[in-house]
């Protein structure tokens, strides 16, 4: 959907600004990129400006070269084009949880056993196709990003964005390490004395199993890239215990292969795991997406946001 943003130009903001240039205007008083400005430039209607005692508050279409005075309001118009990096989604009818949603941003407690977006095998039942459905039930536009999918089984908390812009700012802030997910997973295996009580750190490159779909191996490079997990213990029963987890990059299956790696694969994963004691088993490796915290992209807030624990790993916390 289109993103509309407002700024009225204050006293002090022209020495920031040489003295209202509208280029340095948007950048420092506005926080948008070089991209986000050559996006408004050529947007029919992208730059314009309602100016000071303007009583009937109309707009007019500015460059990025005219001066703003103080009083004068900027309004910055993005466009979400056909061809941009996401396709429209397929609205279906389904269930979503909506843990926080604003004009930008809408926030998942995705259920295990579905996959986050449209894949191969997946065109119609993925939790993009029901979240499109929810919006068209109102309609609303279903044209959406996810920012950091999880895998089929995972659950949790998952981040969605409405617009261009806002992806584009919350993909920055993946990289810049603004953006962070907390994990819980329930694995095998009672902690060592030395990962007790404190953060563990695993830095073990990850890569695919040549002849294998998905599964992944520490490897080194090239095959290998770079995947850092962070891993604390938070309690521990008869065979297992539960870690509180966090990674620095997004590799495939990347918990998974790292706790495996250090003795602690996850209860229910029979793609890493071990074979558990009867009774042991569980549907699915319990991996669950627990707090995520961002900045809004449009903003100086910072969002917390925690997604209950599900059924299947509540008796086990």
């Amino acid at each position: 959907m289109d993103r509309i943003l407002e700024y009225k130009i204050r006293a002090d903001d022209l020495d920031a600004t040489v003295g209202g240039i509208l280029s340095k205007v948007l950048k420092q008083c506005m926080g948008l990129t070089p991209h986000e400005i050559s996006h408004a430039k050529f947007t029919p209607g992208g730059l314009m400006v309602v100016r000071d005692g303007n009583q009937a508050g109309l707009y007019e279409s500015v460059t990025v070269k005219d001066k703003v005075v103080p009083g004068d309001t900027v309004r910055v118009m993005f466009t979400d084009n056909t061809d941009e990096q996401e396709e429209r989604v397929e609205a279906v009818e389904g269930s979503v949880d909506i843990l926080y949603e604003d004009e930008d941003v809408v926030v998942l407690n995705k259920p295990t056993g579905i996959v986050s977006h449209p894949s191969h095998g997946h065109h119609k039942d993925s939790l993009a196709n029901y979240l499109a459905g929810y919006y068209k039930r109102y309609g609303k536009s279903g044209r959406f990003r996810v920012v950091g999918r999880l895998d089929k089984d995972t659950s949790g908390a998952i981040l969605f964005a409405k617009n261009a812009p806002a992806a584009a700012r919350l993909f920055r802030q993946k990289e810049d390490g603004v953006f962070r997910k907390t994990y819980l997973a329930v694995c095998a295996n009672p902690p060592k004395n030395n990962e007790k009580r404190i953060w563990n750190v695993i830095d073990d490159p990850i890569g695919p199993i040549p002849g294998t779909l998905m599964k992944q191996q520490i490897m080194q490079p090239p095959e290998g890239k770079s995947a850092l997990t962070r891993y604390i213990c938070r309690g521990s029963f008869d065979h297992g215990c539960v870690m509180e987890a966090e990674i620095d990059t997004g590799r495939t299956h990347q918990i998974r292969v790292h706790l495996a790696s250090v003795g602690h694969p996850l209860i229910g994963d029979k793609l890493y795991g071990e074979e558990l004691e009867t009774g042991r088993f569980a549907d699915r490796a319990l991996l669950h997406a627990w707090k995520m915290t961002f900045r809004h992209p449009f903003g100086s807030e910072i969002i917390n946001i925690t997604a209950p624990i599900p059924d299947d790993m509540e008796k086990y916390l």
